[in-house]
Order: C-alpha cells, then sequence, then structure tokens
C-alpha cells in the first residue's frame, strides 16, 4: 500500500513559493502583503538618523510586572547596555510615539510604520492612487 505525503504547510502570504520552487507565481490572485518593519529597525532608524530628534519619541512597553510603561528613546538607549534587571525585551514594545504631538508612529497592534513606511502605513501612504 503506498502513502501519500502531503505538505500541511501554508502557503507564503506573498502568494510565492519556497526559494527552491521554480514554478512561475504570475498568475496567483492572492492580496499582496506588507510586512510590518521590525520595532529594532525603527529605533535604530530613530536613533542614529540625524534627520530624527531621538529625545521626542517615547517607547511603551508591556512589563510583566507593571502593566504598561512609557520610557524616553534616549534612556532606552542607555538601558540596551545595562543590567538584566533593567533590560527590556523588544518584543514587549507595543508602540513607539512622537512626544511633540502625541502621534504614533511605530504600532505592532495596528500595524502602523510612519517611519519606513511598512506594514498597513504602506497602504494608507498609497491610497491616493486607487
Amino acid at each position: 500500500m503506498a502513502s501519500e505525503k502531503t505538505d500541511n504547510r501554508p502557503s507564503s502570504p506573498k502568494g510565492e513559493g519556497s526559494p527552491d520552487d521554480n514554478s512561475n507565481n504570475s498568475g496567483d490572485t492572492e492580496p499582496t502583503y506588507n510586512r510590518l518593519r521590525p520595532v529594532t529597525d525603527v529605533i535604530n532608524r530613530l536613533i542614529w538618523d540625524p534627520a530624527f530628534d531621538s529625545s521626542n519619541y517615547i517607547i511603551i512597553y508591556e512589563d510583566r510586572f507593571e502593566g504598561r510603561m512609557e520610557v524616553n528613546l534616549d534612556i532606552w538607549r542607555q538601558t540596551r547596555e545595562s543590567t538584566d534587571e533593567e533590560f527590556i525585551p523588544q518584543h514587549r514594545i507595543l508602540y513607539i510615539k512622537r512626544r511633540s504631538d502625541n502621534d504614533i508612529i511605530w504600532d505592532r497592534r495596528r500595524r502602523i510604520d510612519k517611519v519606513f513606511l511598512s506594514g498597513n502605513s504602506a497602504f494608507d501612504y498609497l491610497a491616493f492612487l486607487n
């Protein structure tokens, strides 16, 4: 009795096959999917790009014991190189907002990224094309 091997893995959200798949996917009708840029990229850009004032940004994160907390981006930069007690894992970051106008520039839950225009922000930015 021959058993058939089936692949139960979900397909790629972009409608692309695996890297070793040589099939042509030009006929796929799946919607395009824009990945949200990781918070690491956003933080590094806010710190190192001279176009941004890092003291104007606040990181809101979820503390395991104290709940929702806020920390200035400049202080965040210092705590990255600190002791284990002061370390805040990046997966706990909920969103980043600009202090001057309270505009949320990166939000994991709502998939907003106004720094790199990834996630849902890219579609909002290009909405005028429709």
